[in-house]
């Protein structure tokens, strides 16, 4: 056999270049705005559904929104294409159920907010608050006060709470509007509230 025939044999067999699309799986995703939603929802809603403070010791308790478990499971998908699709249609449905308010998504910043926005009253029993630090004492000032009869004061706060005093003790000076205030945890479940600097008296939260 000669080199010419070699040579004709060795072409046939080899089949013509042809320039070809790349894989689905190989090219690159081109940047697709409702994943990108679905990136700040899904990192919202898991900063606060799945606190990094939360440890095996604290096995979940309540269920998934089924909004975003559908997103979730887009995931499981193998097909590229498939699983975008999945991803567009569950992050509407999610899109749509928080505009509707029947899916809140906080972050781990608001949680914190909320826990302040609660002291003195208690956290309700919820996933969002699983896992986030407790708040020991908050800084304020006050925006108005009245004492009663008995010497006792109640002062309103800033941020729109009122604190009533509990104890006989005497503030040295009467408070008032600007005055800084710092509300601590005390014994027993009870709080001090330190008032312009004099020395703490007990209060409790009215509202």
């Amino acid at each position: 056999m000669t080199h010419s025939t070699c040579d004709a044999l060795a072409a046939a067999r080899t089949p013509p270049y042809r320039a070809t699309e790349p894989r689905t799986e190989d090219r690159p995703l081109r940047h697709n705005p409702t994943i990108s939603t679905l990136i700040a929802i899904v990192s919202a809603v898991a900063a606060t559904i799945l606190p990094t403070a939360i440890t095996a010791a604290e096995p979940r308790t309540e269920a998934r929104s089924k909004a975003l478990s559908d997103v979730v499971r887009c995931r499981q998908i193998q097909d590229t294409t498939a699983r975008l699709a999945c991803f567009d249609a569950s992050v509407a449905v999610l899109d749509s159920a928080e505009q509707r308010r029947d899916v809140v998504v906080v972050d781990s910043q608001q949680v914190r907010q909320a826990r302040r926005s609660l002291f003195g009253i208690g956290v309700p029993s919820l996933s969002i608050f699983s896992g986030s630090p407790e708040i020991d004492s908050i800084d304020t000032t006050v925006t108005d006060a009245q004492v009663d009869g008995a010497g006792r004061w109640t002062v309103r706060m800033a941020d729109g709470a009122r604190w009533a005093q509990t104890d006989d003790n005497v503030l040295g000076r009467s408070p008032r509007a600007g005055d800084k205030v710092r509300i601590k945890r005390a014994a027993l479940g009870s709080f001090q509230m330190i008032i312009g600097g004099q020395p703490g008296v007990k209060a409790r939260r009215l509202n």
